[in-house]
């Protein structure tokens, strides 16, 4: 168990010095965080070895190495607000430190089918496509991964309320012209999409139209957006009941031939979160198909303290599990979250003790810089978190030697060779 009251006092001491510093509370958290950065060492980093030559072709040993990871492989995520990108931030030319750890955006709130299309048989509004369009070009220029969020939904209350008074043949045509109204207007513009949604509870579509209505429209998303990737996704499946109803669910998409690739959950944590609780729980999410991504999470409590202690709990444990590749954060502002408690920035823009701790975990903590100096055979091996990665080196001629790579999780060390160009050395029959 968690000794609460004396990460409390600690967190209260930080505040005042306007940080917050997740590491040294394991100092009087207990020795749950220390097993936790074990169990995510094991579950997130992977093993790189950087070899380092100097014009010679001889091992530059003694040189200073630095290993500075540019992206992460991680999407550390938003749910963007209706009227898209923040002033600050993301996408933003004013810079906060707030918003330096996050890589990947939602575009739910602006997406739904409702206010896309409001009348039967219309084109797409046209505002919301250029806020949408817009949204997506300063993405696109960040290199910023994106999620649609839901496309069509399970519940008759979340469709257009057209679309909810059709059956059969008609109900087909208009979710297959909504999906064709998407693909022109964004196709290949979108990293992942939340095809069909609130199956939990619900089953409109299927019921009033059949199973193949939903079979053909994750197809056509890998028809229409290649590369993109078409996620089944579930509210609050993140609790026993629930989560053995989504298991059922998703064997029975397998067994209609469901074509989805990722698992989506949305998830809401209130009270006090309970680690011990939570680990149980998430000790079945490698037995979901696929990887999961959390599209929607919010954690709050009865105090922004007491909620940032609770989102640590839940960040941790997510982040001990391989199979999750990435989380968004609903709640940015007190506005946006169930839990006011829990928002990431308060009402004047500032981050909360949350938001810190997100900037504290995910921009220090599980994001990897070192820098050191090569053994006597040129040798660098370090634990890195996977992503994108500047390696520089001086040699003793005063020559820097520069390469960016991108690492992959591996049960196989990842070789870097790093030296100066010589021209002659033959590769493969052929000379550089």
């Amino acid at each position: 168990m968690i000794n609460r009251s004396g990460l409390k006092l600690f967190i209260w001491g930080v505040l005042l010095l306007g940080c917050y510093a997740p590491v040294s509370a394991q100092m009087l958290a207990g020795p749950w965080l220390v097993e936790s950065e074990k169990k995510i060492d094991v579950a997130r980093k992977t093993d790189l070895r950087v070899i380092v030559m100097d014009g010679s072709g001889r091992p530059a040993h003694g040189v200073a190495v630095r290993i500075e990871q540019t992206r992460s492989a991680f999407h550390v995520g938003l749910v963007l607000p209706e009227t898209g990108w923040p002033k600050q931030g993301l996408g933003a030319e004013t810079h906060t430190e707030f918003w330096r750890c996050f890589n990947a955006v939602s575009l739910e709130r602006m997406t739904g089918w409702p206010a896309l299309q409001a009348q039967p048989g219309s084109q797409f509004d046209t505002k919301r496509v250029s806020l949408i369009d817009n949204t997506l070009d300063q993405a696109q220029a960040g290199g910023v991964f994106v999620r649609w969020g839901p496309m069509v939904s399970a519940d008759a209350g979340r469709l257009p309320g057209w679309v909810a008074q059709l059956s059969g043949q008609a109900l087909a045509e208009a979710v297959a012209g909504y999906g064709e109204h998407v693909w022109q207007h964004f196709g290949g513009r979108i990293d992942q999409y939340d095809v069909y949604t609130q199956t939990l509870d619900h089953g409109f579509i299927e019921e009033l139209a059949g199973i193949s209505v939903v079979r053909r429209l994750y197809e056509s998303v890998h028809v229409n957006s290649p590369g993109a990737q078409g996620c089944a996704r579930f509210d609050d499946g993140l609790t026993l009941g629930r989560f053995q109803k989504m298991q059922r669910r998703l064997t029975a998409m397998g067994e209609a031939f469901i074509p989805f690739q990722t698992v989506a959950i949305d998830q809401r944590f209130g009270g006090t979160v309970e680690r011990r609780t939570l680990v149980r729980m998430l000790s079945k999410i490698g037995q979901l198909p696929g990887p999961v991504v959390i599209s929607g999470l919010e954690v709050g409590a009865d105090s922004e303290v007491n909620a940032a202690i609770n989102l640590e709990t839940v960040l941790r444990t997510l982040m001990e599990h391989p199979n999750i590749e990435g989380i968004w954060f609903s709640g940015l502002t007190p506005g946006m979250a169930g839990e006011p408690s829990g928002a990431l920035l308060d009402e004047m823009g500032l981050p909360t003790p949350s938001g810190r701790l997100v900037d504290s975990l995910f921009h220090s903590l599980w994001r990897t810089d070192i820098d050191t100096q090569a053994d006597g055979l040129g040798n660098v091996r370090a634990r890195v978190f996977p992503g994108a990665y500047r390696i520089t080196a001086k040699l003793p001629d005063g020559l820097n030697l520069v390469t960016d790579v991108w690492v992959e999780k591996s049960a196989d060390p990842r070789v870097v060779l790093l030296e100066p160009l010589r021209p002659g050395v033959m590769i493969g029959g052929a000379s550089e």
